[in-house]
C-alpha cells in the first residue's frame, strides 16, 4: 500500500470537521431508521388513502428507511473503525466491501427521487375518475412502482458498467473521479425533475379545486363529495413530502457540486477539499425530520377533514327545507317498515 495514500486517509479520518460529520451522519441515521419503520407501522400501512396512492407512499417511505438502515453501516464504519484500526493503512476502505455497498448507497439515495412522479401520475387519475375511483382496483400503483424502479437500474448500469475502482476508498459516498461527472449530471436531473414535479403537485391542486366547485355547482352526490374531498387531502399530504424532499436533497446537489467545481483552490489544501466531499449530512436529517413532517401533516389534515365533515355532512330540521326533510325521512322509514312485514307475510 502506497503510504502517501495511507497518510491520506489518516489525516482525513481524523480531521475535526471530518469526525463531527461521521458522527452527526451516523447518530441520526440511527435515530432515524427506527422511526422511520415506527410511522410506518402505526400510520403508513393505517391509512384511508386509495391502495394505488398507499402503495406509492410505502414503497417511498421503505426505500427511505433501507437508505437510513444503509447510512448506519456505512457512516458507523466511518466513524468507528478509526477507535480500533493500529495502522494507517487500515482506515482505507477494502475494495471488495466499497464495491459491494458504494452503488447500493447511492442507488437508495436516488430511488426516493423518482417516487413523487408516480404520486402525481396517480393524482390526476384519480381527479379523473373521480366519481368511480374509489372502486378501481390497485393496479396502477404497482406498476408504477416498477416503472418508476426502472429507469434508475439503467442509469446506474450505464454510470458504473465500467468502473475499475482504482482509486483508494475512505467513504462509501465518495465518488470515484472516473464516474463523478456523470453521477452529478444525473443528480441535477433528478433536481430537474424534482421541481417540474413540484409545480405539477400545484398544477394538481388548482385543478381539483376548479373539479371540486364544478361538483359542487352540479349538486353531485355525497359519494363524489367524498372521494373530491379525500382526493384533496391526500394530493395535499404529497405535496408536503415532495415539498420537504425537494428542500433537503435540492441542498445535497447543490452542495455537492459546488464542491467539485470549486475545486481545491477553494478550500485551500486537498485534504479539506477531501472533507467537504466527505461530509453528507442533508438527506440523514432527511431521512428524521420526514418522520415529524409526515405525522404532523396528517395530523393537521386529519383534523381539518373532521371539522368540514361535521360542518357539511349535516342535515337542516327547520324552515321548508327542515319540513322537506322531515317528510323524506318518514317516508323513507315507513317503507323501510312495510316492506319488512311484506317480507314476513
Amino acid at each position: 500500500m502506497n503510504q502517501t495514500k495511507c497518510d491520506l486517509a489518516f489525516q482525513l479520518a481524523y480531521h475535526p470537521v471530518y469526525r463531527i460529520a461521521q458522527f452527526y451522519t451516523f447518530s441520526i441515521s440511527m435515530i432515524a431508521a427506527p422511526s422511520l419503520l415506527y410511522f410506518m407501522v402505526k400510520r403508513l400501512f393505517c391509512l384511508h388513502f386509495h391502495g394505488n396512492l398507499k402503495t406509492l407512499l410505502i414503497a417511498y417511505f421503505i426505500s427511505i428507511f433501507l437508505y437510513a438502515a444503509v447510512l448506519c453501516f456505512d457512516f458507523g464504519y466511518h466513524f468507528l473503525v478509526p477507535f480500533v484500526v493500529t495502522n494507517k493503512c487500515s482506515l482505507i476502505i477494502d475494495k471488495g466491501l466499497f464495491q459491494t455497498l458504494h452503488v447500493p448507497t447511492l442507488f437508495l439515495l436516488t430511488t426516493p427521487m423518482w417516487f413523487p412522479l408516480g404520486f402525481m401520475i396517480e393524482r390526476f387519475i384519480a381527479m379523473g375518475m373521480a366519481c368511480r375511483y374509489e372502486k378501481t382496483p390497485t393496479i396502477l400503483g404497482p406498476v408504477l412502482v416498477v416503472v418508476l424502479l426502472t429507469p434508475n437500474f439503467f442509469i446506474f448500469h450505464s454510470i458504473f458498467e465500467n468502473e475499475k475502482y482504482d482509486d483508494i476508498f475512505i467513504s462509501f459516498l465518495m465518488l470515484p473521479n472516473t464516474s463523478a461527472v456523470q453521477f452529478n449530471n444525473y443528480l441535477w436531473y433528478l433536481l430537474y425533475l424534482k421541481i417540474g414535479n413540484l409545480l405539477g403537485n400545484f398544477v394538481l391542486l388548482l385543478v381539483h379545486k376548479w373539479f371540486k366547485s364544478r361538483y359542487l355547482q352540479q349538486k353531485s352526490t355525497l359519494t363524489v363529495r367524498y372521494a373530491m374531498e379525500e382526493i384533496s387531502q391526500s394530493s395535499k399530504f404529497t405535496l408536503i413530502i415532495t415539498f420537504t424532499h425537494l428542500l433537503f436533497f435540492g441542498t445535497y446537489t447543490v452542495c455537492s457540486i459546488l464542491v467539485r467545481v470549486l475545486g481545491q483552490p477553494f478550500f485551500g489544501s486537498f485534504i479539506n477539499h477531501y472533507v467537504a466531499r466527505g461530509v453528507n449530512c442533508a438527506i440523514p436529517t432527511y431521512n428524521f425530520v420526514i418522520v415529524f413532517v409526515a405525522f404532523k401533516s396528517l395530523q393537521e389534515l386529519n383534523s381539518r377533514r373532521s371539522m368540514q365533515i361535521q360542518t357539511t355532512v349535516q342535515i337542516k330540521t327547520t324552515g321548508s327545507e327542515g319540513y322537506k326533510n322531515y317528510a323524506d325521512a318518514t317516508v323513507s322509514r315507513w317503507a323501510t317498515i312495510t316492506s319488512g312485514r311484506k317480507s314476513i307475510y
